[in-house]
């Protein structure tokens, strides 16, 4: 793979005696912890040199300019809450400040990014142990071993240095983002936490009546394994920043009806006549949380 495109560091923002700091939109921020916002970002790597490197993006375009594009990802705006944790902690509090519809950047140190590297996180392996794992080394792949997953930075004489360190740790990070949207109503809010904790929140429908939401699933809950893992965390997030006491998941059955055959032409004009099909039948089963 031809290496990363980098860019040269803009010396407006920092220099080697400061320290990487937000750069504040305009505008006054609405911004809150607990809130649901939908944004765009890039995401860099500030090298020691003076070049940035792209790591992470939701922009498609930007990601194959960058040589970091993925046949397998998804490119488009991400759904995070507000002081949850979600995201890097230099880029969560940064969103305090931001204003929604305006290019933000914030530049963020390890502290507040991925940490400091540490070097008891650096182990030797024998080439045999891994390879007892059915893993063929090779410079620079993700294994996982003794549940932790690590990075294969040298190989010599039959061993194996595999570092734990998260790949961002150490290094001065850059995101440029945009928030497209907060979320302002509860339905909003509920299809946002969908959105945050499983995605796909376009083929769900909810409706807010008193303490009670009712939550019509999607037609893929029905048989994909990740929902009914994450199903308890989506109920744990709804109470948690919507205050929500009874929340009933609805799956909807509809029964399709069965093609009728042609009528005769001596009989066409009589089938005119004759009034509409009743609608398809729906068949509601709920559970209640």
């Amino acid at each position: 793979m031809p290496p990363k495109k980098t860019k040269p560091k803009d010396e407006s923002q920092t220099n080697d005696t400061e320290k990487p700091e937000s750069k504040k939109s305009p505008g006054k921020s609405n911004i809150v912890a607990g809130d649901v916002l939908t944004l765009d970002f890039d995401a860099w790597i500030m090298n020691q040199d003076g070049t940035e490197e792209l790591f992470d993006t939701t922009n498609e375009e930007h990601a194959k300019a960058g040589d970091i594009f993925n046949e397998k990802a998804t490119y488009e705006p991400i759904v995070t809450i507000v002081g949850d944790g979600r995201v890097l902690a230099g880029l969560d509090k940064s969103f305090l400040t931001a204003a929604i519809g305006v290019k933000s950047t914030v530049l963020i140190p390890p502290a507040e990014g991925a940490g400091e590297r540490q070097l008891n996180m650096v182990e030797v392996f024998a080439v045999r142990e891994l390879q007892k794992q059915d893993i063929e080394p090779e410079p620079g792949m993700r294994i996982q071993i003794k549940n932790r997953v690590g990075t294969i930075t040298n190989m010599t004489s039959g061993r194996v240095r595999v570092d734990f360190n998260d790949p961002l740790a150490g290094k001065d990070l850059k995101y440029d983002y945009t928030i497209i949207k907060k979320a302002n109503n509860l339905e909003e809010k509920v299809l946002g936490i969908i959105d945050a904790d499983y995605r796909n929140s376009s083929e769900f429908k909810a409706s807010v009546k008193e303490d009670v939401l009712e939550l019509t699933l999607a037609d893929m809950c029905k048989y994909d394994q990740a929902w009914f893992t994450l199903k308890y965390k989506v109920v744990s997030d709804l109470r948690q920043f919507l205050d929500i006491k009874t929340i009933r998941f609805v799956e909807e059955y509809v029964k399709k009806e069965e093609p009728k055959e042609e009528a005769p032409k001596e009989e066409a004009k009589a089938e005119e006549k004759k009034p509409e099909a009743p609608e398809p039948v729906v068949e509601k089963a709920e559970e209640e949380l």
